[in-house]
């Protein structure tokens, strides 16, 4: 009713009272009394208003001794469940067809040979739910203008894209990582093609399926965490530096799991990782 008369609810000085108390029974009849507000004072438009909303609610009737209770409309019984919470509000997301393109790759995220928290953080960053700048700036936490900006190379407003794959910094480091392994340079402006396409290299190396997407999420992750460390703790960092560390962290979660060399030096690995990882 406040939706449909909100003229008449902004004049009534009973907002906070609930629609049982605008009335009350008399002689075993209900009777609506004047819902808070003044009627001598009302012109005539609103006084129409008025009497359209006292003719809708002619027809109503508060219960005598029932208390109102809630029902959930997202079940046929009207008992919340968490079942039916989850698809009433999957309905609006993924209403019908095939899976998301991104369930695939959250998939083969989770089965990667590596720490849990990277599996975690890999997929936060093809849902985009890092705390990023652009994401911080819509949930209202106001920045100075220039924080605003990408950490290595000055841009307006950093974003997923730009932040891991559009930068001209981390596009060094990527054509970098990808001349380590001597794969074909590809400048993906998405994460999810950007993951397709190291995975589908790496399966073409013939590598072992839980370590097809290791070589991408030491990428991203060294990205962020020297992000990180530039935005909190005033870090300096070095493009170089960068690249070894990816290099470094390959080869220490190239232990986790199924080890075919187990004993391999950094030496080793650095110079042919394909193989070790095959």
């Amino acid at each position: 009713m406040r939706e449909k008369y909100p003229v008449i609810f902004s004049l009534s000085s009973l907002k906070l009272v609930s629609v049982a108390g605008m009335g009350g029974w008399r002689n075993g009849i209900w009777k609506w009394g004047d819902l808070g507000v003044n009627l001598p004072s009302l012109s005539l438009e609103h006084r129409m208003d008025f009497n359209a909303l006292e003719e809708l609610l002619g027809g109503m009737v508060v219960g005598g001794e029932n208390r109102d209770k809630v029902e959930w409309k997202g079940d046929a019984g009207g008992d919340y469940t968490v079942a039916s919470c989850y698809g009433h509000y999957a309905s609006f997301r993924i209403p019908y067809g095939p899976p998301n393109r991104c369930d695939g790759s959250l998939e083969k995220i989770w089965k990667m040979e590596v720490p849990y928290k990277i599996r975690t953080f890999g997929w936060r960053l093809c849902v985009n739910r890092l705390p990023l700048k652009d994401l911080l700036k819509v949930r209202g936490i106001e920045f100075p203008l220039t924080s605003l900006n990408c950490v290595f190379c000055g841009v307006e407003l950093e974003d997923r894209k730009h932040s891991f794959f559009l930068c001209k910094i981390v596009k060094y480091i990527w054509k970098e990582i990808a001349f380590w392994v001597d794969k074909p340079y590809v400048s993906e402006e998405e994460c999810l093609s950007c993951f397709w396409d190291w995975y589908s290299f790496c399966k073409g190396k013939n590598l072992r399926e839980k370590k097809r997407g290791v070589i991408w999420l030491a990428t991203t992750w060294t990205i962020w965490l020297c992000r990180n460390g530039v935005c909190f703790r005033n870090d300096e960092w070095n493009v170089n530096d960068m690249v070894w560390s990816i290099k470094y962290l390959v080869w220490k979660w190239n232990c986790i799991g199924e080890i075919t060399y187990p004993n391999s030096s950094f030496y080793d690995f650095s110079k042919d990782p394909l193989l070790f990882m095959s």
